[in-house]
């Protein structure tokens, strides 16, 4: 039913003429007589008006279908940095509302954690900006330190709270319960590595890079890692070398390698395979190698060429995603005023 027809059986139901129904909203006759024709529709600013006055939810006006539904929130996930209160509470409720009638129950777990997680994100930025404030007021109190780190994923010094055992538990599980999915392997032996169980992390290597369809050459990656864990670092550079003699044309062992000399605070070689691999890659191209380069920037306290790889970030955005504005772009934006204001000061 088109967004006309719907106003003209809301009017209908609510027994007004269409004289009364443009009184009420300060308009003519006349435009409600094009909106129930699908002449015209009402202007956005409309909405909500109609929205009160009739009782109904904007998505009632429009009578979204569920899958739309569905494709809407993807849409503001990606887009709304915060969700208002009752946006959260109806996209959870309607979302929970799903699992009763939905085929993919699976798809429907994965939006409410991704709905969940968004707001963490958010809260998280908030925390941070007002432990960064009680701080600076009052520096010589240990209070919000340990908030901060939380918010903004920062080291812990305590194991008790740094150890990654419930993540590895949880992965522990998914391998031993489905042991065909190899990327559950990848996030198990990346937090075994994480708390240096390197023993443990060859038992699960083994059985991945024996099984079909692992990628080849993050069998040298993760030997590589293991071996810088244990502080092998000859074994650990000829697992580099390897990984770049026997797939010098593969992006994402490329990414592997600029991870590898990041991690290492070899900075320069960490940028040149980030390039190699961003320049391999084909468009739509995510922008992950570009941040890392930004951020690598950053730490050298070269602001200039890090904000000049953020423009880079937003080409990207704007002609391979097709996004000018939103979320995406705001953070962005975001991090290159950050920058532009430290070249100010220095």
């Amino acid at each position: 039913m088109e967004l006309g027809n719907k106003i003209k059986t809301l009017r209908l139901k609510a027994g007004l003429t269409q004289e009364k129904l443009a009184d009420e909203l300060n308009v003519s006759f006349q435009t409600v007589s094009k909106w129930e024709n699908n002449v015209c529709a009402p202007d956005i600013s409309m909405l909500p008006k109609l929205s009160v006055f009739f009782g109904v939810t904007i998505d009632e006006l429009f009578n979204l279908t569920n899958t739309q539904k569905l494709s809407r929130i993807e849409n503001m996930l990606d887009m709304e940095h915060e969700l208002p209160h009752n946006t959260f509470v109806e996209t959870i409720d309607f979302l929970k509302e799903q699992l009763d009638v939905h085929e993919d129950k699976g798809k429907i777990y994965g939006m409410i954690a991704h709905v969940y997680h968004h707001r963490v994100v958010s809260d998280c930025d908030k925390v941070a900006v007002y432990a960064k404030k009680a701080m600076r007021e009052k520096p010589e109190v240990k209070d919000c330190q340990w908030l901060l780190n939380k918010a903004e994923g920062a080291v812990v010094a305590d194991w008790n709270f740094a150890n990654h055992l419930k993540t590895i538990r949880f992965f522990t599980e998914q391998v031993d319960k489905f042991p065909e999915i190899a990327r559950n392997y990848l996030y198990l032996m990346d937090n075994l590595l994480g708390d240096n169980r390197t023993e443990e992390t060859k038992k699960y290597l083994d059985i991945y890079r024996n099984m079909e369809g692992h990628k080849d050459y993050l069998v040298p990656y993760y030997e590589a890692l293991i071996a810088t864990a244990e502080h092998n670092v000859t074994l650990a550079e000829q697992k580099i070398e390897e990984i770049e003699t026997c797939y010098p044309e593969n992006e994402g062992a490329m990414f592997a390698i600029a991870d590898y000399y990041a991690s290492q605070c070899r900075y320069d070689e960490a940028i040149e395979y980030y390039e190699k691999c961003y320049k391999m890659d084909e468009k739509p191209r995510y922008y992950d190698p570009l941040h890392g380069i930004a951020l690598i920037y950053e730490i050298q306290g070269n602001y200039e060429k890090a904000v000049n790889t953020y423009d880079r970030i937003l080409e990207n955005l704007k002609e391979e995603w097709n996004f000018s504005e939103g979320e995406p772009v705001n953070v962005i934006l975001k991090e290159k005023q950050r920058l532009m204001e430290l070249i100010v000061r220095t």
